[in-house]
């Protein structure tokens, strides 16, 4: 039996961030050997030197351009031998697609191939919150939904993705699939003591768009900045959709000398784990989310999280470390932000974190690759 990964998004744009990500963490926590790594080239699978893993876990350790280029060299269609799978192979599928190349490919596979492909399924936040993205913007994913709609494998990030995913994508009550908790450590090992007594500084990690409630979070910090002495908060995330007064609000607030505001665009992994372990408490309110990685890779690295109630990867623990803001307003929101002001609270709310046992890139991988080989399929 081959286990094949295909990696067909991620060569066209090898990047660390997004989907990405997921694609790099598997093929770094994989053992030697377990994939061969497979891009789709003229309507077949064509399988890539093994080394190609190994490159893309040193650029995951190292990005660079020069990562890219070997990347980009080692993947090149031309160095790939086609192949035909076998009834006891198994394709895995990690990516998310809007190519119609790989739409047709995946459609003219017969019954019995098509089963041999397991999807990992992120959201289907498109479908079940159009609210909170551009009219139109979403065209493209209508034929990628239409495959998970007639796949027979399925793993799910979450217990919320894999309830829509039968809920309002096959408009089921029956339950299927394996869910597979993403990793919180990508931003390295857990601190070796937990920091107390922090600054009252405040972060909020993630693309700026309507369904992160960046807006309700200025609206509940502005007045404190202005009233609380030492109060900081930051966004780190490019601003994404967002109505252009809001987009000027926040450069506007950040360019004005001693606002207690800052935002940056662009910052790397080390950057971000300083200013999570920097930080009294990150902050994330997201109205609609597939997981949510940035709040437990917040948790993993000792950090107190105000939270909405309904992100997934919160809801698999309990509220230690987190400070649940239900329901979310802007009243509630300052409330929770005021009772971490308090250093009794605050401290607290640190030291809870060493309760919790957070999945790991590791324990995901480990349950992916148990799931290909079990080849548990969804009803």
């Amino acid at each position: 039996m081959s286990l094949y990964i295909d990696l067909s998004e991620f060569l066209v744009n090898p990047i660390t961030t997004g989907i990405q990500r997921i694609s790099g963490e598997i093929c770094k926590w994989a053992p030697k050997g377990a994939f061969t790594p497979v891009r789709l080239h003229n309507r077949r699978f064509v399988a890539l030197p093994p080394a190609l893993i190994a490159a893309i876990v040193r650029l995951f350790a190292q990005p660079g351009p020069e990562r890219v280029k070997e990347i980009q060299r080692i993947g090149a269609v031309e160095r790939g031998v086609p192949v035909s799978t076998s009834a006891s192979d198994t394709v895995l599928v990690p990516e998310v697609f809007d190519n119609p190349d790989r739409f047709k490919f995946f459609r003219s596979l017969d019954e019995v191939a098509f089963k041999r492909c397991r999807f990992i399924v992120y959201d289907l936040l498109p479908l079940t919150h159009p609210e909170f993205f551009h009219a139109g913007a979403t065209l493209g994913l209508h034929p990628y939904y239409w495959l998970l709609r007639k796949a027979t494998c399925c793993g799910f990030i979450s217990d919320d993705t894999c309830d829509n995913y039968y809920r309002r994508l096959l408009r089921t009550s029956e339950r299927g699939g394996v869910v597979l908790p993403l990793g919180s450590d990508a931003l390295g090992p857990k601190p070796k003591r937990m920091f107390l007594d922090r600054p009252l500084t405040f972060s909020v990690l993630g693309t700026i768009e309507p369904r992160k409630n960046h807006e309700m979070i200025l609206d509940a910090f502005e007045p404190l900045l202005r009233q609380v002495d030492g109060l900081q908060l930051s966004f780190i995330g490019k601003i994404g959709w967002v109505s252009n007064e809001f987009a000027q609000r926040v450069r506007a607030l950040a360019a004005e000398p001693n606002s207690g505001f800052s935002f940056y665009s662009v910052s790397g992994d080390d950057a971000i784990r300083k200013c999570i372990e920097e930080s009294r408490a990150t902050i994330y309110v997201s109205a609609a989310e597939g997981y949510g990685l940035p709040p437990v890779e917040s948790l993993w690295l000792g950090t107190p999280v105000i939270a909405s109630a309904m992100i997934p990867s919160l809801k698999r623990l309990d509220s230690k470390g987190i400070h649940f803001v239900d329901p979310l307003n802007v009243v509630n929101l300052r409330r929770a932000v005021m009772a971490f002001v308090e250093n009794e609270y605050a401290n607290r709310k640190t030291e809870e974190i060493k309760q919790l046992n957070l999945p790991t890139w590791q324990s995901f991988t480990e349950e992916v690759l148990h799931w290909c080989a079990e080849g548990r399929s969804a009803p």
